[in-house]
């Protein structure tokens, strides 16, 4: 966004907007298809507005501002799920559903997910403040330690040829943990590492991701909103 991409970068960029429009045109319009179309515009619309955008909450302390946005980034991003892949399917919003009926899905849905993406963000807090992260590397790493956690991972396993459209589910989490970052690094502690510790994010939020979906899922379970 300020900082001038490198060739790594640029081709990952490049890389991101093939498998994009692949992905679209071979999905066609379908629900997940939307999602990812709102999600991406999402994205991109943060791009003109993030200096205002990184000066909300200025006055919270710079571990509780990065949570709080990231979480608010995330709820908005959610919303955006809820007529494709909610965080349980009986919660996914259909068209003959009422507004009540919609609103009590989304609300149901973030009582889930939340206290999730406040435990992830905390992750990510906790290497970002420890290691030193140019914003690509942040970008990327993080990006892909969460697009990895959240089901990516067994995805991936099961299907290795997909990995080439990789970046396009990370757009969904660029969408939230981008501008929390650059809202709060300048306010990040000077003695941090630049060791390739930083690369332990990935297996940290994959890790993460696992505990927190099993919570879920259980809870889901107990309260009848998850069958499977």
């Amino acid at each position: 966004m300020d900082e001038s991409p490198g060739i790594g970068a640029k081709l990952y960029c490049l890389w991101a907007t093939l498998a994009i429009g692949l992905s679209i045109a071979l999905a066609g319009f379908t629900a997940e298809t939307v999602t990812r179309i709102l999600v991406i515009v999402f994205l991109l619309g943060q791009i003109p507005l993030h200096s205002k955008l990184a000066n909300v909450l200025p006055r919270l302390a710079p571990r509780t501002r990065f949570i709080a946005l990231g979480t608010g980034l995330a709820a908005i991003v959610e919303g955006f799920h809820m007529i494709s892949t909610p965080v349980f399917l009986s919660l996914r919003i259909e068209r003959s559903m009422s507004i009540t009926e919609g609103l009590m899905c989304y609300a149901l849905d973030l009582l889930y997910t939340v206290p999730a993406y406040l435990v992830v963000l905390s992750v990510i807090w906790w290497f970002i403040n420890r290691y030193r992260y140019p914003y690509w590397h942040y970008v990327i790493t993080m990006g892909l330690g969460q697009a990895l956690g959240d089901g990516g991972l067994l995805f991936f396993s099961s299907a290795p040829a997909m990995l080439v459209f990789l970046p396009y589910p990370m757009t969904n989490y660029h969408a939230i943990n981008v501008m929390p970052f650059l809202a709060i690094r300048e306010h990040l502690r000077d003695a941090r590492s630049a060791s390739a510790a930083t690369y332990l994010a990935v297996p940290a939020l994959i890790g993460t991701y696992f505990v927190c979906g099993a919570i879920i899922r259980i809870a889901g379970i107990a309260f009848g909103l998850d069958s499977s």
